[in-house]
């Protein structure tokens, strides 16, 4: 990826240049480049795979204490009188009470009676009640929240937070390498339709050759109309065939610019070399399935499966909880003095223990564990389809190794041929429709080796990625 970074910088300075001339010469590298930087579902994936690693630092924060600042103010104009007739009721029996202690003899020592009418005395000052007013109330303080036991509900949480961010991030990775082997699929076929329109014009070429041969031929006597009429019509096959590689050239250079980004007006020129040189890759008895990442999105959904279980256990396990504060309350006025005006301190402990709920715990953990098998047969399942994939991909490479050789020993034989016929034909000891026919069969022979060649460099992309090699 750090390479395609670079070589999408690079591009980036020629492309308004060449797309105003509507001309650019994109290597393959190039053109991969552009489109990692141009797809838009794998820009949603990156996004959505940055998204998954904030959610995971929020989970991770529930490990540390919560800490709150508290405030509010309350003003209200409501006051008045209470306890009048309370505290008038509970002086006279108090002092009812502390005299007939004292008549019985309770009280001897003179300080201790003096203590006693003084407290009568105090009770009976509220016999006509308490002012009260509210004014102005407010209060501010500082809480902490620490969760010291949550049945492991915090941590099971976190880690599967962490297994949807790596999740993501395989999802990224995995449409990376879709889009490189869609572009190298496109890249090949504009390759494929160069070459197909390369050997239209030589045939066409080698056709308006021979037919001016004939004609001239014709005109010394040496040749009949008959062998002019024959080559017209091959010229005529020829003329169609070269229009045709022309469409398809276009198309395929369309298709191309689509998955990279660009203008499908673009005229983009493939370079032949790198793709003239057979892929390195050969098919290895080592090569396993476990490097794709699609291998390891789905260990990831058994993993986080199998945590689900233990988070649904942990709703019906013991949780426990520290809490502190530290207010300041101002404010109620009460007999004209301030009933709150000072700091104070608190610790909580809070512990719950969920006793039975109609076994709707124990369900849900059901649930959950079989939604794990689940995750794990679907696993099972489709390994057992990607090691046929790369069994089928590593076929593909092999016959398609085969096929370039076969196609090369082809042409070489069919443009010996083609020598051959020509030179027995300027001789005038071979026909003309052997030459025509030598002539086709070259065509033929070209045309195979440039599909054999894309077919080669898809098969070893698709190999790659079967064995998790891209």
């Amino acid at each position: 990826m750090k390479r395609y970074v670079l070589i999408v910088l690079c591009v980036l300075c020629l492309i308004p240049r060449a797309v105003g001339q509507e001309q650019a010469v994109l290597t393959l590298d190039s053109c991969i480049a552009l489109a990692l930087k141009n797809n838009k579902s794998l820009q949603s994936a990156q996004l959505q795979a940055e998204r998954y690693r904030y959610e995971e630092k929020s989970y991770r924060a529930n490990f540390f204490p919560n800490f709150k600042l508290l405030a509010n103010d309350i003003w209200s104009d409501a006051k008045g009188t209470f306890g009048g007739d309370i505290f008038g009721g509970l002086a006279d029996g108090v002092s009812q009470f502390l005299t007939g202690l004292a008549q019985l003899g309770h009280f001897t020592d003179a300080n201790q009676l003096a203590a006693v009418q003084q407290f009568g005395q105090g009770m009976s000052a509220y016999s006509e009640g308490i002012d009260y007013k509210f004014g102005n109330i407010f209060s501010a303080g500082i809480t902490l929240e620490q969760p010291l036991y949550m049945g492991g509900k915090v941590t099971t949480a976190y880690q599967m937070s962490r297994l949807g961010r790596q999740m993501a991030e395989q999802g990224a990775i995995l449409g990376q390498s879709e889009v490189i082997v869609r572009v190298q699929e496109a890249y090949a076929l504009v390759v494929r339709a160069n070459e197909m329109h390369k050997v239209a014009v030589r045939y066409d070429s080698l056709l308006t050759s021979l037919l001016t041969d004939v004609q001239n031929a014709e005109r010394c006597g040496l040749r009949s109309r008959n062998d002019v009429l024959k080559v017209q019509v091959k010229l005529s096959e020829a003329e169609l065939q070269m229009r045709q590689a022309e469409n398809g050239q276009r198309l395929a250079t369309m298709n191309l610019c689509h998955n990279i980004g660009l203008p499908l007006t673009t005229q983009l020129q493939p370079d032949m070399t790198a793709f003239d040189v057979a892929p390195d890759t050969r098919v290895s008895a080592s090569a396993d399935v476990t490097s794709r990442p699609e291998y390891n999105v789905l260990e990831l959904k058994s993993e986080l499966a199998a945590q689900q279980v233990k988070l649904e256990r942990s709703e019906y396990l013991p949780q426990v909880v520290l809490g502190a504060a530290y207010l300041y309350n101002n404010g109620f006025e009460l007999a004209d003095k301030k009933l709150f005006d000072k700091p104070t301190a608190a610790v909580m402990l809070n512990v719950t223990v969920p006793l039975y709920h109609a076994n709707k715990g124990i369900n849900k953990v059901r649930s959950a564990r079989l939604a794990a098998e689940r995750a794990q047969l679907e696993q099972a399942d489709l390994v057992e389809q990607m090691n046929l994939e790369l069994a089928q991909a590593a076929n593909n490479l092999d016959e398609a190794f085969l096929e370039v050789s076969l196609a090369e020993k082809s042409l070489a034989q069919s443009e010996e041929n083609l020598r051959a016929s020509r030179s027995g034909y300027d001789l005038g000891t071979e026909s003309l429709s052997d030459l025509l026919e030598a002539q086709t069969l070259w065509q033929q022979s070209y045309a195979k080796l440039a599909n054999a060649r894309a077919s080669l460099f898809v098969a070893a992309t698709k190999y790659r990625k079967a064995a998790g090699q891209l």
